[in-house]
């Protein structure tokens, strides 16, 4: 029995019912969008403008203030080594006021520089009194940066070295007494001495060995200390600095004859 062919489906036409809902629809739905947005800009647009102004205003006025902190600091700078080149020739009546003002109300940066100043330029006049409070207010103040507070603290110890409790002197700079500190050397020989000033002669000894093995130190220091640890015992070797002969070996060399004599002098 033959099988009726089926008949083709049926294809929508361009411009059927069912495009024409959807065309709506979508013509219905971006109507309300733009609606809904309209109603949000007179709402809300003229804040944002506002806002937008007041960003722009913010940002021009940081603008400016940040171009005045560098003018103020550009002129504070100029007046700090005019002010140091003054006190070099002799001429402290014109610097200090100067770098009174600079430590009141100076740039930052610029303020404990000044305070610096005037603790050096105290102590220069002998009074260390001044001088060691002015250091020891830098090497407290927290606003002042780590390097700066760092070397208040060396020179305030240092100038107080002689009335001050070796106990005292090794707790202030224990702090930079570790090797790789930048300042690490001078501390370490000033809490040597006090150790040595105290009768701890086993607690001097380990810190002048680690100075002589700074390749950080000066070579001058180095050398003093390692001086003063072969006259306290300690093994010559572990006093050699990186090149230098060994101190059993430099010894063992004789002396170079006296100018204008034939007999070479007596070896030691």
């Amino acid at each position: 029995m033959a099988i009726a062919p089926k008949a083709p489906a049926k294809v929508a036409a361009p411009g059927s019912a069912r495009d024409i809902d959807e065309t709506f629809v979508r013509e219905v739905d971006e109507g309300v969008r733009r609606d809904q947005m309209l109603h949000l800009w007179q709402r809300w647009g003229r804040v944002g403008i506002a806002a937008l102004v007041l960003g722009l205003a913010a940002l021009a006025g940081w603008l400016f203030w940040q171009d005045r902190q560098q003018a103020a600091a550009g002129t504070a700078g100029e007046e700090l080594i005019d002010a140091i080149a003054k006190l070099e020739v002799g001429e402290g009546a014109r610097a200090r006021p100067v770098l009174a003002r600079l430590a009141s109300d100076g740039p930052r940066g610029y303020t404990q520089a000044a305070r610096l100043m005037q603790a050096a330029d105290a102590a220069a006049g002998n009074d260390d009194k001044r001088a060691i409070a002015l250091y020891d207010s830098i090497a407290s103040d927290k606003d002042a940066s780590p390097p700066l507070r760092d070397l208040a603290l060396i020179r305030s110890v240092r100038l107080g070295f002689d009335t001050l409790p070796p106990a005292t002197v090794v707790a202030r700079l224990k702090p930079l007494v570790v090797p790789g500190n930048p300042w690490f050397a001078i501390a370490a020989e000033m809490s040597a001495i006090a150790h040595l000033k105290a009768n701890e002669i086993e607690a001097a000894k380990p810190l002048l060995t680690a100075i002589v093995k700074d390749k950080a130190a000066p070579t001058t220091l180095r050398q003093r200390t390692a001086e003063l640890g072969r006259s306290l015992g300690i093994d010559p070797a572990l006093l050699v600095l990186p090149g230098a002969p060994p101190a059993d070996a430099a010894s063992a060399q004789p002396p170079p004859a006296a100018v204008g004599t034939t007999e070479p002098a007596p070896v030691k």
